[in-house]
């Protein structure tokens, strides 16, 4: 019998959000919360209680299970938490604590490869068995998918995309290394570009996007800026661009994919950036690669709670020996 139902949980560094999803991946009922910062425990609780939330009314037999994105470096074969960088979750079985409070099967995975499970199965990589993404926001994640499924390396924690080396003589990253896809594109790193060029004439309208305040300048006010034809917020954005192009010659000159999608907020709200990736990375990739399309993703929001949903349907489908 394959169930009707399976619950996504998309844990962000400030969001969390949890969605009762069809197999079609209709949104039957969705909610959210902030994530808590007193603690792992308190994050386990909020997720306990969202999935009770929205699970209410029900039977447990309809549900194949939950499927919970995590914005870590998860072991998937021990389903475990090696490292996280924006959450005290380092070490927390978090899969063990869900299932000793609920009925379900939990399935745990890093955010970004569920966001690219999500727009495979869902949204703008349907259909591609060759695909990249990449997501820009917070930080910087995404997921590898060859052959139609998941590329996750021999101990589950493959495709940290973000950190890749662009520049060895770059700035330090979050993760500790220096010079990575992160460093340059996460939402502090062009926050801190928004800010320098607030101070001169030209990046006014960077401070006019912050209300006036240089201290409240975040990356989405130099993504505003720009979108508004502002010169210094749009070079920020150009430079963020090649950067990223750069990094997407090496993945598409090994990888081969049909497909890059870029997503996250930042990646969605700055075609810019986009537009200038594709061209570097057109530009420079080896021969028989220039034709790999780049597109931003089509789920928003949405594509980590759904590509949790899409796993925990696809591990209950295993478990039982039926097929896809």
């Amino acid at each position: 019998m394959r169930p009707n139902y399976a619950v996504g949980v998309d844990v962000g560094g400030t969001r969390t959000a949890v969605g009762l999803v069809e197999r079609k991946g209709r949104i039957v009922k969705d909610v959210m919360c902030l994530t808590p910062k007193a603690g792992p425990f308190a994050v386990v609780d909020a997720i306990i209680d969202l999935i009770e939330e929205v699970t209410q009314g029900i039977t447990p037999s309809e549900i194949a299970g939950v499927g919970i994105g995590l914005p870590a470096q998860v072991d998937f074969h021990k389903q475990s938490i090696e490292f996280c960088t924006n959450l005290p979750l380092a070490g927390v079985d978090v899969r063990a604590l869900v299932m000793s409070r609920n009925k379900y099967e939990i399935t745990i995975d890093n955010d970004g490869n569920l966001a690219a499970f999500g727009e495979a199965r869902y949204g703008a990589a349907k259909g591609a068995r060759h695909f990249l993404m990449v997501t820009l926001g917070t930080g910087v994640g995404g997921g590898i998918f060859i052959n139609g499924e998941p590329y996750r390396g021999s101990r589950g924690v493959g495709a940290e995309v973000g950190h890749v080396v662009v520049d060895v003589d770059g700035p330090p990253c979050p993760c500790g290394g220096t010079g990575h896809l992160e460093s340059f594109l996460g939402r502090p790193a062009i926050a801190a570009a928004g800010t320098e060029a607030a101070k001169g004439f030209m990046g006014h309208a960077i401070l006019a996007a912050a209300g006036g305040d240089a201290s409240a300048i975040k990356a989405e006010s130099v993504i505003t800026a720009a979108n508004g034809g502002d010169e210094a917020a749009t070079k920020i954005l150009v430079e963020c661009g090649e950067v990223l192009g750069r990094g997407l010659v090496g993945f598409v000159n090994v990888l081969n994919p049909q497909l890059v999608v870029v997503g996250g907020g930042v990646g969605e709200s700055a075609p810019m950036l986009v537009e200038r990736a594709t061209a570097v990375m057109q530009g420079e990739a080896l021969a028989g690669r220039k034709d790999v399309r780049v597109v931003q993703a089509v789920l928003g929001n949405d594509a980590g709670l759904l590509g949790a949903a899409a796993l925990a349907f696809d591990e209950h489908d295993s478990r039982e020996g039926l097929h896809r």
